[in-house]
């Protein structure tokens, strides 16, 4: 008997028609927005951010859109969706870059993309730029967390195998939209079969594309089918919350004590700790992580990218020296 929780949650919040339908990942970008939009607004209230008060929401949500939402999409089409799929079968179907409804946003390209739109915008306002992407450095783990809890309600970039013994284990339904031709005869074919015989469900004739969902549809509403379709996973971790954590709300609070306990810290700082402390956080969790990439060499992707970002917070620390060092001086 599975002892283990079987992930059960519904990433849809309701249903406005059959198609169209509010859901926990949308809602936490939104929350992410508002948060650090509400934290900004309370930074510049402080003198302790260039954005001006009555500035900032065209701001925020000039860099949800061109630098969080297109940046993490771009991202995630070259560096996921065209090494996995190959650069012709991109080629053919160009449209998929714009298919967010089917998932597929990267963290590592959203970054890159705020920091470019940030760069345009203090150019274009004469602002320092690395005094604005400071305080985005500050609130931007509150949306990192909003978005790691979504992907636990999801289901989806679920943890390593481990062993069921572990307390932390859990067992997430969609690991079996990767299944094999093999796997779904050994372990899906016989599921079906069970619920169809011995507790009467209508179920799917034979393995199609749609029975997986069905399965998880059904893991969501019957007890019974969770119970049997938990017997069939494999026991894991739940990595998005550790990435909630490590990523996200550790990050924030130690970033938002240095920006109150140090008003005149030198512009920069906070970009290159945040770099540092998320590159560790995601280097860390992508190791209880399934890998959603082809690894490079014994480097998940993510890993990888993750030593670029920390390069970057090297390459920021030399404005740090200089503006400290001519404090120093005066």
């Amino acid at each position: 008997m599975n002892m283990n929780y079987v992930h059960d949650l519904n990433p849809v919040i309701f249903h406005i028609t059959e198609s169209i339908a509010v859901r926990w990942y949308g809602l936490a970008y939104l929350l992410g927005f508002v948060v650090g939009y509400y934290l900004l607004f309370c930074l510049s209230k402080r003198e302790l951010y260039p954005v001006p008060k009555e500035k900032l929401a065209d701001f925020v949500t000039l860099t949800a859109i061109f630098g969080v939402l297109i940046g993490g999409r771009l991202g995630y089409v070259l560096f996921y969706m065209i090494p996995r799929e190959g650069l012709s079968s991109f080629m053919e179907h160009p449209w998929n870059a714009v298919m967010v409804n089917e998932g597929g946003m990267a963290s590592h390209g959203g970054i890159l993309g705020v920091c470019l739109f940030v760069w345009y915008y203090a150019r274009r306002h004469r602002l320092s730029w690395l005094a604005t992407m400071d305080g985005l450095a500050i609130v931007a783990p509150v949306g990192i967390f909003f978005g790691r809890v979504a992907n636990f309600i999801n289901g989806e970039l679920y943890g390593r195998m481990t062993s069921a013994d572990n307390p932390l284990a859990m067992r997430f339904p969609e690991e079996m939209k990767l299944y094999s031709v093999e796997e779904m005869q050994e372990k899906v074919v016989p599921v079906l079969n069970t619920l169809h015989h011995e507790m009467g469900l209508q179920v799917p004739d034979k393995y199609e594309g749609g029975s997986v969902q069905w399965l998880i549809d059904q893991v969501r509403e019957n007890p019974q089918v969770r119970e049997t379709v938990g017997n069939v996973l494999h026991p894991r971790y739940p990595s998005q919350l550790f990435e909630a954590l490590a990523e996200g709300l550790f990050i924030f609070l130690i970033l938002w004590w240095i920006r109150l306990r140090f008003p005149k810290a030198p512009h920069g700082l906070f970009c290159a700790l945040f770099c540092f402390l998320y590159a560790f956080g995601r280097i860390l969790t992508e190791c209880y992580r399934e890998p959603d990439a082809a690894m490079w060499g014994v480097l998940t992707r993510g890993q990888y990218l993750s030593f670029g970002i920390i390069l970057g917070g090297f390459v920021l620390l030399v404005p740090v020296w200089r503006q400290w060092k001519a404090g120093r001086q005066k």
